[in-house]
């Protein structure tokens, strides 16, 4: 971790226990991710109950006031370093790594037309991939890690919380749950 005089803001923001727990749940998940050593089976099994770990101590991170970055910040981060560390072992995953779900469970209809907000092909079944979701989210948590540990700023310390609490609600928070959702079935159903 890169050392930098933070401001008394983030320095205190760093030590909320709902960030700490977050952050140390992030980081057991990149390494999850990184270990090519595990069997398959027990990298299923490890990666259900990380994610499900993620997935609560993210509920819990708190919205981030932007003082320090903003639009206009930018961050050097080279995404090939991003790519390669989990490439093996996401990659080998094979068949089992293919899912079938509803686009949007929340779903309604009125007199057999789509309610309020949704379309029809809303309710349509869609396949998943497992390798989408852990590669989406292993990206997403490794790049604002990055902004943490190695650039360790105010700004992109901040920024990278920012995004951390936004990437949950907005992409990689649904690649979780429909990954443990999958993963639920491959292991409790016997199919891995």
């Amino acid at each position: 971790m890169k050392i930098n005089k933070l401001s008394k803001e983030i320095s205190a923001m760093l030590e909320k226990d709902s960030i700490v727990e977050f952050l140390a749940t992030a980081r057991q998940f990149i390494k999850l991710m990184e270990d090519d050593k595990l069997s398959q089976e027990l990298f299923y099994k490890e990666a259900h109950k990380s994610l499900a770990d993620l997935y609560q101590t993210a509920l819990r991170l708190e919205n981030v006031e932007l003082n320090y970055s903003g639009l206009e910040s930018e961050f050097a981060i080279d995404k090939d370093e991003l790519r390669k560390h989990n490439k093996e072992r996401i990659s080998n995953l094979g068949k089992d790594s293919f899912y079938w779900e509803v686009f949007d469970p929340t779903y309604t209809e009125e007199d057999g037309k789509p309610g309020h907000g949704w379309k029809i092909t809303d309710k349509d079944a869609s396949q998943g991939w497992l390798v989408d979701d852990f590669t989406d989210i292993y990206t997403d948590l490794k790049k604002e890690i990055f902004k943490i540990d190695e650039i360790g700023t105010d700004e992109s310390i901040e920024d990278a919380l920012w995004q951390l609490k936004y990437g949950f609600y907005a992409h990689w928070g649904n690649h979780c749950i429909n990954a443990i959702r999958a993963l639920h079935y491959l292991w409790y159903d016997g199919k891995i």
